[in-house]
């Protein structure tokens, strides 16, 4: 028999096989390339976590001082509970069990995992500062969940709980999105909201390290591979006194307020507390909705910093600003008088003198001892509200201090062109004399008050507020002030204090200066005693002034939220300031700052 051949139909046979070959092997190559070199860090990273774990290693807070080395923030040891997602056969048996053992919230653990966006096999925070209790049920069923493990941390701890906090501030979560945008940040991380905890964030934070280690099919870990050490943030020290603010919160008890004490020639803040303060403590750890709710919706705004955002009417405490305005402008000179009958009519308006019976012949220095509206009035008449503006503007008021970070209210000094533009109504010839007592359309803050009476302690130079000392001193703005002008007001606000008549004659046994003011709320029918009035209805009550006299170190700014009179109210709280800051020696500790 024969065997024919087709040596066409071979060749055409062989070059199918050979592109099928040629076809698979391109193939199987694509596909190594593709997963050694494409996507071989994806694969190598899920590999080595198939065996190997990165636990982040906390970084310590710096600690907070205050300028006498006295602890104001520090760190508490903690153990968290971190789950691992990427290695869980069915996490609703893990978050199962975590609420059944009273760990977690189920709810609140589910949402963690929704809203996670970070890398891939990066564990998750289920719990922080967990009891020891907690902590041995995890590790009795250490092999039923595997995805578990527990770590040291560090919670923020405030020993001085409310007393600090609006000085201090607190700390909150960084969102998921703000640590995928930073380096080395953990979604877990905490960072300063506000106070000192915001202005120091920068020289506070550390920086978190890692630890790989090996673990076994149960999670228990078999040894470490690799450590990289956290790096603590760095401790600070800061302007506050901590005997002088504890005074401030004894000064001001149940009342709402502010109480700020400034270093009158390098700004320095010696204590910043507003009235009613909460626990920053409880920022330190996850806020619950309820919790927040609670906070955020207290009718008494704890969480309101009223040292610099709250604003008030500055009342009497004006009016050595305009006799300094009056005495610069040429318009009146130490000797100018008037004489107060209790009340005088302008512009067809009957304005009325604190004191219905009048005080008789007013000069400057006699009118800022008694607080005279007479004199004030007719001096505001003088001057015209265009510059009454302007001064007060040159003397810190109307704008920001610059103390930050938490937003300043910048209070107000109304003008006629503020009007049409605001109110879209003309200004009216009466408000100028409403202001010239501190009424009307003029708001002030505590931190501007202060500071304002601090230039008029040093002679002239507007400091700069500072909570954190600089390397590089702050440069006072310097207020060209007439020097026998500025020490006739400075002699009238002697008298307040040690005058006869002076309205804060509850200070006069320390060496101070300042001025009292009582800032009307509500106009109310002239009948009745204001004792009388609702609580909500009552005064503003103010004090500010400095000390020692001869030698000013300090200037203290205390306003009590419709606590009734300045010189009753406001000045004996201030009496309990400056008397903690004589004892602390204000002079005994160096800043480091220049003036």
């Amino acid at each position: 028999m024969r065997i024919r051949t087709d040596p066409v139909l071979f060749r055409n046979r062989s070059r199918v096989v050979l592109f099928l070959a040629l076809g698979a092997l391109g193939l199987l190559h694509f596909r190594l390339v593709q997963l050694q070199i494409i996507e071989g860090e994806k694969w190598a990273r899920l590999a080595e976590n198939n065996r190997l774990r990165r636990i982040p290693v906390p970084a310590p807070r710096g600690r907070i001082f205050d300028r006498q080395g006295v602890v104001m923030a520090d760190n508490a040891p903690i153990w968290k509970l971190l789950v691992f997602p990427d290695e869980a056969d069915d996490l609703d048996r893990t978050v199962a069990f975590l609420v059944d053992q009273g760990i977690v919230e189920g709810g609140d653990l589910q949402r963690k995992f929704a809203a996670r966006r970070i890398r891939t096999m990066a564990p998750l925070v289920a719990a922080e500062d967990i009891s020891w209790g907690h902590l041995a049920r995890v590790r009795t069923h250490q092999s039923d969940f595997p995805e578990l493990s527990i770590v040291s941390g560090f919670r923020r701890s405030y020993p001085w709980s409310g007393r600090m906090a609006h000085a201090i501030g607190y700390l909150r979560r960084l969102t998921p999105a703000e640590a995928e945008g930073r380096e080395n940040f953990q979604p877990d991380q905490m960072i300063g909201a506000t106070g000192i905890e915001a202005l120091g964030e920068d020289l506070l934070q550390g920086r978190y390290g890692e630890r790989r280690v090996v673990v076994s099919a149960v999670g228990r870990q078999l040894g470490m591979v690799d450590d990289r050490e956290p790096v603590p943030g760095h401790d600070l020290v800061v302007t506050i006194d901590t005997q002088i603010q504890q005074a401030a919160v004894e000064a001001l008890g149940d009342n709402a307020g502010a109480v700020v004490v400034l270093d009158v020639h390098t700004g320095a803040v010696r204590a910043l507390y507003s009235s009613p303060s909460f626990d920053p403590n409880v920022f330190s750890a996850p806020l619950s909705p309820e919790q927040w709710s609670k906070i955020s919706n207290d009718p008494q705004h704890p969480l309101q910093n009223r040292c610099f955002q709250g604003t008030y009417p500055p009342a009497s405490t004006i009016k050595p600003f305009l006799a300094l305005a009056g005495l610069q402008e040429g318009l009146i000179d130490p000797q100018w008088s008037v004489y107060c009958r209790g009340s005088i009519t302008l512009y067809g308006h009957t304005f009325r003198c604190w004191r219905r019976g009048g005080h008789g012949a007013v000069n400057l220095k006699r009118g800022l001892e008694v607080s005279c509206d007479v004199y004030f009035y007719l001096l505001g008449q003088k001057l015209g509200i265009e510059r009454m503006a302007s001064w007060l503007e040159r003397f810190g008021w109307g704008g920001s201090t610059g103390l930050g970070p938490t937003q300043e209210a910048a209070g107000l000094i109304g003008t006629p062109e503020w009007s049409r533009r605001v109110r879209g109504t003309p200004w009216y010839a009466g408000e100028s004399v409403s202001v010239s007592i501190g009424q009307g359309p003029v708001l002030v803050t505590t931190l501007q008050m202060a500071r304002s009476f601090a230039l008029l302690a040093n002679g002239g130079y507007l400091v700069q507020p500072h909570l954190i000392s600089q390397s590089s001193p702050f440069r006072p703005e310097y207020v060209p002030l007439d020097r026998e002008a500025l020490d006739v007001v400075v002699a009238g606000l002697e008298r307040v204090v040690h005058g006869k008549q002076g309205t804060a004659r509850v200070l006069g046994d320390l060496p101070v200066a300042g001025k009292t003011g009582t800032a009307q709320v509500a106009r109310l029918p002239d009948e009745g005693s204001t004792a009388e009035r609702p609580r909500h209805l009552q005064h503003h009550a103010w004090f500010v002034g400095w000390g020692p006299i001869e030698d000013p170190e300090f200037a203290v700014a205390v306003l009590v939220e419709h606590g009734g009179s300045g010189g009753s109210v406001a000045a004996p709280a201030a009496a309990t300031i400056f008397r903690a800051a004589f004892r602390s020696g204000l002079k005994a500790v160096s800043d480091g700052e220049g003036g």
